[in-house]
Order: C-alpha cells, then structure tokens, then sequence
C-alpha cells in the first residue's frame, strides 16, 4: 500500500508541531508511526570573524595598497608633503644668478646644449625669475626657433612682471657683436620670407629693445599692437614709452 505524504505548514510552523525554519513534510514511517521529513539543509553560515593583518597588506582608502613598496619605515607612516603651492619653496638667489652665469660662459663658447640645462636648473631654483627664461629665448632664436623664442620671452613676463625695465644688454651673453648681428640678419631675412610670422616680429621687436635700439623695438611694436592682444607685446610697448616718450604715441 503506497505511503500518504502529507505537508506541513510552509510557513516553517504546523500546530502540536515543534518550528522549523523551513519547510517540512509529515508521513507514516514503515512501522506505521508518524514522521517527519526534512528538506536538505543549507550549509552552515560561519559568523564573521576580524582576522587582524599587516598595515603592508591594508587596503589604502583611495583603493590601493599601503604597503605595495614594502614594510613602513620605523617611525609609521611617512610624511605628506603639500601640493606645489601649499609651500613656497625656498629661493637661493646667489644660486640662480651663478647658474645664469655659467650658462652664458657656455653660450659664449659655443656649448648651447650645456648652456640650455645651466638656464634649466636655475628655472627650476627659482620659477619667478626671468633671467634664465630669456636666456632660453636667446637659444631658440640662434636654433631658428622664433616661436619657441616668443614663448620663452612671455613666459618671462609672467613669471617677474616688470623684468623688462631692468632687463640686461641681450648682446652681453654673445662673444663678439658680430655674433649677434649675425642672429638678427637671419630674423629679418626670415620675416622678409614670411612677413606674417607675429611671433617673429615680436622676438626682433625684443632683441632691439633688450640691445638699446629702442626706437626700432617701438616701431615694431607699434606694427603689433593693433592686432590680438598680447600681454608680452604691451610690455614691451609701456617700456618703450618709458624710455623713448616721444617714439610712442
């Protein structure tokens, strides 16, 4: 005779019944007593349990590791320098003229590789002067380089407005007047070819001004002014007024 199963409550509870937290089903056994069938029960949930780790292998909370270089130093964490601007650096000016000078040496003597990374370093020991930044103009302008060389010249300006006014003789860093000339021929044969090359315009315009030929520099200056503005260029132009008043109208 085939055994009646019949079920229980689903809801995990039947009446004169103990609970269960699942389903069951109630039968007759085949010594004819009543039983019950339980359903497989699921595998045994363990409770969380804090396993300490190393601080080398914590999650860092941006998502990386703190300890990807290895264990930390003595001492804990290492300190968090500031963001560039958070401190002034420090500025050594004896340093940054000493490297200027000996980047002019090296321009002198025909070492402009050498000369480029003297002006470089003393950029980098002091990101406000404007002495080694012209310097680099000067570079671009014997590489033929006159967009570079306008470049250099506006980075200048930002980095010490006013620089222009006591700006040195250009031709100083030169062996031999000559030497410079030569710079200034190969400009103007290049603007003779390209009449519309602003920035080369801009580069004659300052080796006039920054050699003493003043009113040439305000010639060209006063060409450039009624075109797109250019912070640089009014520099240049206010110095000029400054020096030759009745040039500069």
């Amino acid at each position: 005779m085939p055994t009646a199963t019949i079920p229980a409550a689903v809801s995990g509870s039947s009446v004169g019944w103990r609970n269960y937290p699942f389903p069951y089903y109630q039968t007759i056994g085949p010594n004819g007593l009543p039983m019950t069938i339980l359903p497989p029960m699921p595998p045994l949930i363990m409770p969380a349990v804090l396993v300490p780790i190393s601080v080398q292998n914590a999650p860092a909370p941006n998502g990386g590791n703190f300890g990807l270089a290895g264990p930390l130093p003595r001492g804990g964490f290492p300190a968090i320098h500031p963001q560039a601007g958070g401190v002034k650096k420090k500025v050594d000016p004896a340093r940054v003229s000493q490297l200027v000078t000996f980047g002019d040496r090296l321009f002198r003597g025909g070492n402009t590789r050498k000369a480029e990374e003297r002006y470089e370093q003393a950029v980098r020991a002091n990101p406000n002067s404007a002495a080694p930044r012209v310097r680099l103009a000067q570079l671009a302008l014997v590489r033929g380089q006159y967009s570079l060389a306008a470049d250099h010249l506006r980075t200048a300006q930002a980095a010490e407005p006013g620089w222009i006014t006591n700006g040195d003789d250009i031709q100083s860093i030169y062996s031999e007047p000559a030497d410079f000339a030569k710079q200034i021929a190969r400009l103007e044969s290049h603007l003779q070819a390209k009449p519309g090359d602003r920035d080369a315009w801009l580069v004659l315009g300052a080796q006039w001004y920054l050699s003493g030929r003043t009113q040439k520099a305000a010639d060209i200056f006063l060409r450039l002014s009624d075109r797109q503005p250019d912070s640089t260029l009014e520099a240049f132009l206010e110095a000029s007024r400054s020096v030759e008043p009745a040039l500069v109208r």
